[in-house]
């Protein structure tokens, strides 16, 4: 079907091409250059839509544990038999029973992230926290259109969105009729949505997929698109970038705290505008962090500091002590960077404008990461210069990844991964050195004017894609190696540049995490341990966690490899 839909849509496919690298090799999605992609002359234009993907239907359940531990058991925590509406006989608006009321089974959405059992009890509404409009999960689409070349952007609020549903996204997105020559997929990686991947479900051998919303999300994209396709008018493009280093007595800890060594962060906010006259009709936000700052102390569906951020840059900011700031109007997409290693605002003490400190997990330290990295973001378009005479071109390529990872093997043999697609192996016989299974993926590369974006299937670790092992992407007051780690990495054996970062193209550089697929953390080859015992299973001495959600040891450099060959094709 993957050939078949890219030979459609024209973007340069063909069965017969020769092996990356060589001289006569051309990616399998490159525009423009095909029949249905023949030029990027005129003008830009771009349109842009919102929709909901919160889920339309599943029950609720209520937490007696003492004290409350968010977990789902079944013996002691009652689930509420309610139907797809969750309202019951009695309950202010009931009219009828509706799908699923008093079967017996828990209709649950199971959120995806930090631990299994961890049903949804409804959205995060405008009550909690200190924005205030609600923080409904979202698909945002971006459509950016240049004489016969035209590409969607859409953006998630999901753990992950993985590389089937990508093809499906895009098949559905050709059989609309919308003159899409292709489509990129982006997920937030909030920790409080729905479990997208299949393993965060009832039990570790139970998946916590769900289908039927898997297809309500589908159409909400397919429809975002639609509207921002239909929506399309003539914008001027500018760019701008921050340092958060220069904010804060602390830099960027003030929002981030790395969790595993070395301390290497990305301190930089960047933006992209798209303005007709003086209208902002898109904002483009690039920042890396994990959207897990509720922590897993929460059952209710969030986009976490996400909302925040594309709610500041639209509408403004607005402080507990009534410090407020306008925002720039029209809508904000988030694109999440380099969050592996790992990025997370989960241990960080966050100081506002106002001198307030947020450390617990909160709403209101969900809302202060949001506010702040918006403001920023701001300050990123007070910045911006303009691009001059921007040039749309994109390409992508396939890539088969081999699964190591004996945990995600058995969890492909208990079909617990959501509707993913495994090649080259036979499940029928036992798995061996000749028969594990691997994952197709696909790398891709965006470049409009100065920006390009190079697209991951996974959770880049900073200092892959950037360095940093010299120290100067340690925040300051903190130390590359923690002085607590018995068994730091050796940064004698690091790579050198240039990294990958160095050698892109453009003036603004954004590596895109969780593009297209989520197939787990992506960190350098040298820093890649395994336990001694139950390997992959166990976490080895250190910080080596990130192994135990990765796929292989050989991965980031295959994917690295493959983003060289996108960008030096480019180039040439």
């Amino acid at each position: 079907m993957r050939a078949w839909l890219l030979f459609v849509v024209g973007c340069g496919t063909t069965t017969e091409t020769p092996p990356v690298g060589d001289p006569g090799w051309a990616p399998e999605v490159a525009c423009p250059g095909g029949p249905e992609c023949a030029d990027n002359d005129g003008a830009l234009k771009v349109g842009v839509a919102v929709r909901s993907i919160s889920p339309d239907c599943y029950e609720t359940w209520e937490d007696r544990s003492e004290p409350l531990d968010w977990v789902w058991q079944s013996s002691t925590d009652p689930f509420f038999d309610c139907g797809c509406d969750r309202l019951c006989p009695g309950d202010p608006g009931y009219t009828a029973a509706d799908a699923g009321e008093g079967d017996g089974a828990f209709q649950a959405i199971w959120l995806g992230g930090f631990q299994n059992k961890r049903p949804a009890t409804g959205v995060r509404g405008a009550d909690r926290g200190m924005i205030g409009e609600g923080d409904d999960l979202e698909t945002r689409a971006l459509v950016i259109d240049q004489g016969g070349t035209r590409l969607a952007i859409v953006t998630m609020d999901a753990l992950g969105v993985m590389h089937d549903q990508v093809l499906m996204i895009r098949e559905a997105v050709l059989e609309a009729g919308l003159g899409v020559d292709h489509v990129m997929v982006h997920s937030s990686h909030s920790h409080s949505a729905p479990d997208s991947l299949g393993i965060y479900g009832p039990s570790y051998a139970s998946s916590g997929w769900n289908a039927d919303l898997a297809d309500q999300q589908q159409a909400a994209v397919v429809e975002a698109v639609r509207e921002a396709a239909g929506a399309l008018v003539e914008v001027e493009m500018s760019w701008g970038q921050v340092d958060a280093t220069t904010y804060w007595e602390n830099g960027v800890a003030n929002l981030i705290s790395d969790t595993r060594d070395p301390v290497v962060v990305d301190p930089m906010v960047s933006v992209v505008r798209f303005a007709a006259g003086e209208e902002t009709v898109a904002t483009v936000v690039h920042w890396a962090n994990h959207p897990e700052t509720i922590a897993d102390e929460n059952t209710l569906m969030t986009a976490d500091f996400v909302h925040g951020v594309r709610q500041v840059v639209s509408e403004g900011s607005r402080w507990p002590g009534g410090l407020t700031r306008p925002g720039i109007g029209g809508t904000t997409l988030f694109i999440n960077g380099t969050v592996g290693g790992m990025m997370t605002s989960l241990r960080a003490s966050v100081v506002d404008p106002e001198g307030n400190t947020w450390r617990d997990h909160s709403w209101e330290k969900v809302d202060a990461v949001g506010q702040l990295v918006g403001e920023l973001a701001l300050d990123a378009v007070a910045a911006a210069v303009p691009a001059e005479a921007p040039k749309l071109r994109f390409v992508t390529e396939p890539i088969d990844l081999r699964i190591d990872n004996t945990g995600f093997q058995a969890m492909f043999l208990l079909d617990v991964f959501a509707d993913r697609t495994t090649i080259n192996w036979d499940k029928e016989v036992p798995l061996s050195e000749s028969n594990k299974p691997y994952l197709q993926t696909e790398v891709g590369v965006v470049e409009l004017g100065p920006l390009q974006m190079v697209w991951i299937p996974g959770e880049v670790f900073p200092e892959a894609a950037m360095g940093g092992y010299d120290g100067s992407l340690t925040p300051p007051g903190s130390t590359i190696l923690s002085a607590d780690n018995e068994h730091p990495p050796d940064l004698a054996a690091a790579p050198t540049g240039p990294y990958l970062r160095d050698r892109m193209g453009g003036e603004l550089k954004w590596v895109v995490s969780l593009g297209n697929d989520e197939i787990g953390y992506l960190m350098p080859a040298y820093d890649y341990k395994l336990a001694e015992v139950g390997a992959y299973v166990n976490e080895a001495e250190g910080d080596h966690y990130e192994e135990t959600n990765s796929i292989s040891a050989e991965t980031w450099p295959a994917l690295e490899a493959l983003s060289d060959e996108l960008i030096g094709w480019l180039a040439r």
